[in-house]
């Protein structure tokens, strides 16, 4: 069955840089408007084949979704467990894991957003001047401070920022948080790689996003924004706005 059209029309932008201190960009994504599939991957620097993870979790999660005619959370979640699954078999079949990365995607599913998250790339949505965190990071410094064993600018938060507790493939098992959110006029959903969100403050990605309408160019100044303010790693910007 061919799944229906989205009712969410979307326009996005998208602009990534190898950062200074890679030989190779492991950021990954697919974007696919018509489809109202947008997804985002890191490749784990720690793992030798982290970019050829990034890029078959994000080529495997759009052709395994566009091809599904329901779209809701088990859905998708069948989706992650497929991609997980794919990925432990080419990366991690004799218990080394050689590629890992993480995913964060937003799928359109009638009116509504569905956000997809695995590691510490992150959704951002831009509503009537605010930026709002759609994601959480799976990062041993975020769960530390959620439990109240470290503090957000503690040196042990800054030793384990970017220690992922959760991504695919992990053999020991992955599972995406996955929220709905709905989506109105002149709303915008960044999402991004610790390359960007790692670098800029909340109140440099507002500005930015409020600074144009088009998301072609407001991708491709936030990425040009990390690099200027110091960022060495890869940094991609993925700007999705209604349009209409």
């Amino acid at each position: 069955m061919t799944p229906p059209s989205p009712a969410v029309r979307w326009l996005v932008g998208t602009h990534t840089l190898l950062g200074a201190r890679r030989d190779t960009n492991m950021d990954a994504f697919v974007a696919l408007p018509a489809d109202g599939i947008v997804v985002l991957a890191d490749g784990m620097g720690s793992t030798r084949r982290g970019g050829e993870a990034a890029w078959l979790a994000v080529d495997q999660f759009a052709g395994l979704l566009a091809g599904t005619a329901v779209r809701d959370e088990p859905a998708v979640a069948t989706v992650v467990a497929a991609v997980q699954e794919r990925l432990v078999a080419e990366f991690a079949a004799d218990g080394a894991v050689t590629g890992a990365t993480t995913l964060c995607a937003v799928v359109a599913d009638a009116e509504d957003l569905l956000i997809v998250n695995l590691g510490d790339s992150r959704c951002h949505l831009l509503r009537d001047g605010v930026l709002l965190g759609l994601t959480t990071d799976h990062t041993v410094a975020a769960h530390l401070v959620a439990v109240g064993a470290a503090e957000p600018d503690s040196p042990l938060a800054r030793r384990t920022a970017n220690h992922l507790r959760r991504y695919l493939g992990n053999p020991a098992g992955a599972t995406a948080d996955v929220t709905r959110h709905r989506l109105v006029a002149n709303d915008a959903v960044l999402l991004s790689t610790d390359g960007v969100h790692g670098v800029l403050t909340d109140a440099q990605m507002t500005d930015i996003l409020l600074a144009d309408p088009d998301p072609d160019v407001t991708a491709r100044r936030l990425v040009q924004a990390a690099v200027t303010a110091g960022g060495t790693d890869d940094a991609t910007a993925l700007v999705v706005r209604p349009s209409g």
